[in-house]
């Protein structure tokens, strides 16, 4: 079982203790991270800090605590609408995946760069760019060599779809969608991505 999966086996969330024994470091250090903004957390009504599954995984990852090898599946989903995003992150909220939210093409560059995911999940109609030019942007990056995309877009016209393939997608999803038809396509995606590592 790998560090990440250990650590969120049964919970979302853990405590400055819990990640400071995992990391190999003192709690104080885990607090001074969270009051030098280098950790987000949370409180709970008593006062405590409370890590979420992505914050940990990033410092961690930030600090080489944590291999990148720790079969934790990124996928990154670009979408302005935060209910496809929650609905998204619902399906895939086991351990084995870290899921990351961008809601424009800018953030999706940003993101895409520092997290290197590898899945993400496109919309095509975004408040800043064409989700085709973000497509197109992060397969000519090095880091977006073995990343796959998924155009997830209510887009359904034959020749605009082309179009979205030919901007390096590699597969598409229709909005409306049916959350197994989701999950299947990115596993699939997962086990090409795997291939080519």
């Amino acid at each position: 079982m790998s560090v990440g999966s250990e650590l969120f086996s049964t919970r979302d969330y853990c405590s400055t203790g819990e990640l400071a024994t995992v990391c190999h470091v003192s709690k104080h250090t885990i607090i001074a991270a969270i009051d030098n903004n280098d950790l987000r957390s949370s409180r709970t009504p008593g006062g405590h800090n409370r890590i979420s599954r992505n914050d940990a995984l990033d410092f961690m990852r930030k600090h080489n605590l944590l291999s990148e090898d720790d079969g934790v599946k990124k996928i990154l989903i670009v979408d302005d609408e935060d209910f496809i995003f929650e609905i998204i992150k619902h399906v895939f909220s086991d351990n084995k995946y870290e899921v990351h939210h961008a809601k424009n093409g800018y953030e999706a560059g940003k993101l895409a760069e520092r997290l290197k995911p590898d899945v993400i999940l496109l919309d095509i109609m975004l408040p800043d760019i064409n989700g085709m030019q973000v497509s197109r942007h992060i397969k000519e990056e090095e880091y977006g060599y073995n990343c796959k995309i998924m155009a997830v877009t209510s887009i359904k016209d034959s020749h605009e779809i082309e179009k979205i393939f030919e901007s390096g997608v590699d597969d598409y999803l229709s909005k409306p969608f049916m959350i197994g038809d989701l999950r299947e396509k990115v596993e699939t995606l997962l086990a090409q991505q795997s291939a080519l590592v």
